[in-house]
């Protein structure tokens, strides 16, 4: 049986920095039993996607803002100071 007042979301915490996975209630939005910490291997997924298609993502927000995602694989020895002065 499915429980037609949950849905699963991944979420951002800004107090802790961190994505969570898990169920939601659809009617008031707050997490529903267990929700796991995802964001090392969510970050890791994303940036292998967009650096394997060549090509950045975006996404506007409500006040018009434009939030772009993009990723590059480089060698070990980069810094992020090499990658910030390209």
């Amino acid at each position: 049986m499915q429980n037609t007042h949950l849905e699963y979301r991944v979420g951002y915490t800004p107090l802790g920095g961190r994505l969570y996975a898990g169920f939601v209630r659809k009617d008031n939005g707050k997490w529903e039993g267990i929700h796991h910490d995802v964001t090392d291997c969510a970050i890791f997924a994303v940036g292998q996607k967009l650096a394997r298609e060549r090509k950045d993502v975006r996404y506007s927000l409500p006040d018009g803002r434009v939030i772009q995602v993009s990723a590059v694989i480089t060698g070990a020895e980069t810094t992020e100071e090499d990658h910030a002065n390209r």
